[in-house]
């Protein structure tokens, strides 16, 4: 039993570091952590589901616990940022593409 990461949504967040995506955690409470600007920053990865955890108190937002490139339970992860879909598409344009 794979419990609690057996929806499917780990595979998500594989394919979004195949598609360019790094953790929402990388570099912790820097503006820069994951390079895509509408990221909120973290201190450090998920577990559970743990809605309105702030890490990173005086950035911006609370921790992004339901970001698919977390490492939250399965059922808590609900998406993409849109700049993250932004540069997954501009990664895939640049080194996936096939013609």
């Amino acid at each position: 039993n794979a419990a609690p990461y057996n929806k499917g949504n780990t595979l998500v967040h594989e394919v979004g570091h195949w598609l360019g995506l790094f953790h929402t955690f990388e570099g912790g409470c820097d503006a820069e952590n994951d390079e895509v600007s509408d990221t909120p920053a973290e201190s450090e990865p998920a577990f559970g589901c743990p809605i309105g955890r702030d890490s990173c108190s005086d950035l911006p937002g609370t921790d992004p616990v339901d970001n698919y490139m977390n490492y939250s339970d399965d059922e808590c992860m609900t998406g993409f940022t849109a700049g993250q879909r932004a540069r997954i598409v501009a990664m895939w344009y640049e080194y996936r593409k096939v013609e």
